[in-house]
Parts: C-alpha cells; sequence; structure tokens
C-alpha cells in the first residue's frame, strides 16, 4: 500500500502514528495489533502471519517511519 498519498495517510494516521510510538517505546513489528495470525499445521510450534489488512499496513509503515527518524509519518 502506498502511504505517499495525503489522503491516504491521512485515512490511516491513527494506525500510523501507533505504530511509530510503538517503534520509539521498543516493541517488535510482530507486536502490530492489527496482524491477523494462524496457527500452524498439526505438529507446527509457530503462528504464521495471514493477511494483511489496511490497519496493519499503517501499523507497519508508522513502526518502519520511526526507524528513518522521520519527524512524524509522513
Amino acid at each position: 500500500m502506498d502511504f505517499s498519498n495525503y489522503s491516504r495517510r491521512s485515512k490511516f494516521a491513527k494506525e500510523i502514528n501507533a505504530g511509530y510510538s510503538a517503534r520509539l517505546n521498543g516493541q517488535r513489528l510482530s507486536d502490530n495489533p492489527h496482524l491477523v495470525w494462524h496457527d500452524q499445521p498439526e505438529g507446527g510450534l509457530a503462528k504464521q502471519i495471514g493477511h494483511f489488512t489496511e490497519k496493519a499496513e499503517a501499523w507497519q509503515y508508522g513502526w518502519r517511519r520511526a526507524d528513518h527518524g522521520d519527524r512524524g509519518a509522513r
């Protein structure tokens, strides 16, 4: 998803800002509250990520922007 568009960024500002803050507070990328996790089939110990919702992508975008040292999620 392309967040360079202002209207898209403003639509998901809450999630982008939450992801940005989460990164600054030391949370991991896998702590994204919008991820959909699925159990592995029989015998699998780990879980895997299902589909990415728009909110999950926006949160991840904000989280990654914090890595770049941006002021505000642009």
